[in-house]
């Protein structure tokens, strides 16, 4: 028995080792395209993250179910939970977008590098530069790109969505008018199976990246598992005529209903005016 296990083991190293080779090699050959394209200022180059992100995903056996739709006609705001490193990877295989992102990010093994890659901007957590930070995502938003917002500030284990910080929704405050610039657009994202079974509760703080768990051992351990299935739900826009904490409140409730949801096998979009949301 011990021999069947140490070889059992010994094949789930091997098959990581593989993965992980798979994976640098998907970066250096997608790397030089990109470099060639965006010096040349050829179109493509927005493009390539994603596919990366496509192919990483097919690497780890990771499945996405998309549930709604993710409106691309307009620049906007995607405000979505956040459990894992894993989502970035998740929200970049669906619509070619940028994110809001804390500034360590930019210090992160490969996950800083493609950050970089897809025009992130990074912030400081710091209520100075707040002002200067809305600024730079309208300027953002005017060159008619998508940002996605991990509003709860951290990572959390999955099974829940914190509460949202609202600083960053007063980019789009009190202004009805700027409906027809850019979308306002909610998203949740569910840990729902793992290796062709349903995931549990006590197996999903596992999967996501939270508290102090070191992002490498954790790619590690993403790399031993054999398969993932998520559920992406794409959530109707919401207006823009609220202030910053009623725009926050209502993207949680469509978030955290969402979850809940996903969870329990009826995963739907919903309208930012849910009547479910009267009775929460």
């Amino acid at each position: 028995m011990k021999i069947f296990k140490v070889l059992h083991n010994i094949a789930i190293i091997v098959k990581s080792i593989i993965k992980l080779i798979f994976i640098m090699m998907n970066l250096f050959v997608l790397f030089i395209p990109f470099i060639i394209c965006r010096l040349l200022n050829i179109g493509l180059y927005k493009s390539i993250p994603r596919y990366f992100h496509l192919i990483f995903l097919k690497i780890l056996n990771i499945k996405i179910k998309l549930v709604g739709k993710i409106y691309t006609n307009k620049p906007g705001l995607i405000v979505s939970n956040h459990a894992s490193w894993i989502d970035i990877s998740i929200l970049s295989s669906l619509t070619n977008i940028s994110f809001i992102a804390k500034s360590e990010v930019a210090k992160w093994p490969l996950f800083g590098f493609l950050a970089k890659m897809q025009d992130t901007l990074f912030i400081e957590r710091n209520p100075i530069k707040a002002k200067e930070q809305k600024a730079a995502i309208k300027n953002i938003l005017l060159k008619g790109k998508r940002l996605v917002l991990f509003p709860e500030g951290t990572s959390s284990d999955g099974n829940r969505v914190l509460k949202f910080k609202s600083s960053l929704f007063s980019v789009a405050e009190n202004n009805s008018n700027l409906q027809d610039s850019y979308i306002i657009q909610a998203v949740t994202i569910c840990y729902k199976g793992i290796n062709g079974l349903p995931m549990s509760r006590s197996e999903r703080p596992h999967i996501s990246w939270w508290g102090d768990m070191r992002l490498l051992n954790h790619l590690w351990n993403i790399l031993s598992f054999g398969s993932f299935e998520i559920i992406v739900i794409a959530h109707e826009p919401i207006k823009h005529s609220f202030d910053r904490k009623v725009l926050s409140t209502i993207a949680w409730k469509q978030v955290s209903h969402g979850l809940g949801l996903a969870m329990s096998g009826r995963a739907k979009s919903l309208k930012y005016n849910e009547r479910i949301f009267e009775i929460a």
